[in-house]
């Protein structure tokens, strides 16, 4: 039993440090786009400048994987994880996090960070 928990164990290790994060950027890429900006202005005010950044930094991070440029990706992926780190000190200190739905933005970082992770590994990697 502890062999086949063991092995489990390595598999979803082994997807979480080296499986392909394209997926994982589209979704965050989407998230910037439509639903960041909206909950943003709904709950910290109209931050106009910060909106269209979020917009901006999504569409730009779509673009990157579409073009498949590896270093254009991990800039994509640098821009969104500080936007999402900005997004969650914002709330930290204008609202906090009291409900659970407010700690997704702790697993928006979370992925983003992973995401940015996987694609410098893989850069470095390359060189």
């Amino acid at each position: 039993m502890f062999s086949s928990l063991k092995k489990k164990y390595n598999n979803l290790k082994q997807a979480w440090l080296y499986a392909d994060s394209q997926p994982t950027e589209i979704l965050l890429a989407c998230i910037n786009i439509f639903l960041a900006p909206i909950a943003s202005y709904i709950e910290l005010g109209g931050l106009w400048f910060y909106e269209i950044t979020l917009i901006l930094s999504g569409l730009y991070q779509l673009n990157c994987v579409a073009t498949n440029n590896l270093s254009c990706r991990v800039r994509g992926a640098l821009i969104t994880f500080g936007l999402y780190m900005t997004t969650l000190i914002m709330y930290l200190t204008c609202l906090g996090l009291p409900t659970p739905s407010h700690w997704g933005w702790v697993v928006l970082v979370v992925a983003s960070f992973s995401s940015l992770r996987r694609l410098k590994k893989e850069e470095l990697s390359r060189v």
